[in-house]
C-alpha cells in the first residue's frame, strides 16, 4: 500500500513552523505590552514625585530597609508550579492544621500540594467559579476576604473560626490583587500570630512616593514584623516593573514570612535570587529580583 510520507512530513514541518511562528509572534506581542506598561508606570511615578502628595524620600527609604529578607536556619522549599503559582516557603509544615489561600487563579498547583501533605486547604475568592479537580480536603468559598462581614465580604477572623474553630498553627497565602492594604489592618496581632508561614503578594510598589498609600503599606509591613520574619522576596515579573534613578523596580513582590518562634537567625541577609527562584512567566521580560531594600533614590 502506497502512503505518500513525504508530503505528510512536509505537512508537518510546515505545521511546526507555522505554531512557532505562532508562539513568537505571541511573545513578542506580550512583550511590547509589558514594555508599555512598564513605560506608564514609570511614567505615573515621575508625576506622583511631583504632586503635592509626594512622600518624603526618607520616609520611602525606612519602608523600602522593612523589606530586608534574613537567613533563617530551616531551608526554603519550593511548592507549586514551576512558574506563577509556585511558592518558596520554610520547610517546616509539621502539624500545620489548615492552609488559608484567599485569591484563586487558573492553577491551584500549590493548595495541591499542600492538601497532598495532609493539611485542609480552605480557598476563597468572589470573582471565580470553583476550581476543577480539588482534593476531598480542600474546600472553595465564593465570596470575598474584607475588612468587614458583609455580603460578598468576609473576614479573616470569622473564615478562620467558622473552618478551624480549634487551636493550631496555619499557613496565609494572599493574593488578593491590592486588597491586602484594606484587609491587612483589620486583623489584629493574636489572628496572624495563628499563621506559622506567611505567604503574601504585594502590589502597586510604584505608588510607594504618594504619602497616603506609603502610610498604609508601612503600616502593614509594621504589622506583619512584629511577630514574623521575612525570609524571602521574589518579584513578580507577570506585572511589569518601573524605572527610577537607574533601578529597575517590580511593581509586585512575593514576600515569604515565617513566625519568629520557629526559627533562628543572626541578622544576616537572605541570598536573593535563591536557587529555587524561577520567573513567574517565562515569555515575557524577566529581571533578577532586586535588592530593593538597599535602594535609596
Amino acid at each position: 500500500m502506497y502512503f505518500p510520507l513525504r508530503g505528510n512530513l512536509n505537512a508537518i514541518r510546515l505545521l511546526i513552523m507555522l505554531t512557532t511562528l505562532r508562539s513568537t509572534l505571541q511573545t513578542a506581542n506580550r512583550n511590547r505590552k509589558w514594555k508599555r506598561k512598564s513605560a506608564r508606570l514609570s511614567r505615573e511615578v515621575g508625576s506622583f514625585r511631583a504632586s503635592e502628595n509626594h512622600a518624603p524620600q526618607d520616609k520611602i527609604t525606612s519602608a523600602l530597609t522593612k523589606l530586608a529578607p534574613y537567613a533563617i536556619d530551616v531551608p526554603l522549599v519550593r511548592l507549586g508550579p514551576e512558574d506563577d503559582g509556585g511558592y518558596l516557603l520554610p520547610d517546616d509544615l509539621d502539624g500545620i492544621a489548615a492552609l488559608f489561600s484567599p485569591g484563586v487563579s487558573d492553577t491551584v498547583g500549590f493548595d495541591h500540594e499542600i492538601a497532598r501533605r495532609g493539611i485542609d486547604c480552605f480557598l476563597m475568592d468572589a470573582s471565580v467559579e470553583e476550581p476543577d479537580h480539588l482534593l476531598p480536603n480542600m474546600q472553595f468559598q465564593k465570596t470575598f476576604l474584607g475588612a468587614r462581614d458583609a455580603d460578598p465580604f468576609v473576614t479573616l477572623p470569622s473564615w478562620i473560626k467558622a473552618s478551624v474553630p480549634n487551636d493550631g498553627d496555619l499557613i496565609l497565602q494572599m493574593d488578593i490583587e491590592g486588597a491586602e492594604y484594606d484587609v491587612l489592618p483589620h486583623v489584629s496581632a493574636a489572628t496572624l500570630d495563628r499563621f506559622r508561614i506567611i505567604l503574601l503578594e504585594i502590589h502597586d510598589l510604584h505608588k510607594m512616593w504618594q504619602a497616603d498609600w506609603l502610610a498604609r503599606f508601612g503600616k502593614i509591613l509594621n504589622q506583619l514584623n512584629a511577630n514574623h520574619l521575612l525570609c524571602h522576596i521574589h518579584a513578580n515579573n507577570t506585572a511589569p516593573y518601573f524605572s527610577l534613578a537607574g533601578h529597575t523596580i517590580p511593581d509586585v513582590l512575593e514576600l515569604t514570612y515565617i513566625r519568629k518562634d520557629r526559627v533562628s537567625a543572626d541578622g544576616s541577609i537572605a541570598d536573593v535570587p535563591h536557587p529555587l527562584d524561577r520567573p513567574n512567566c517565562t515569555k515575557t521580560a524577566h529581571f533578577p529580583t532586586p535588592k530593593i531594600w538597599e535602594m535609596q533614590n
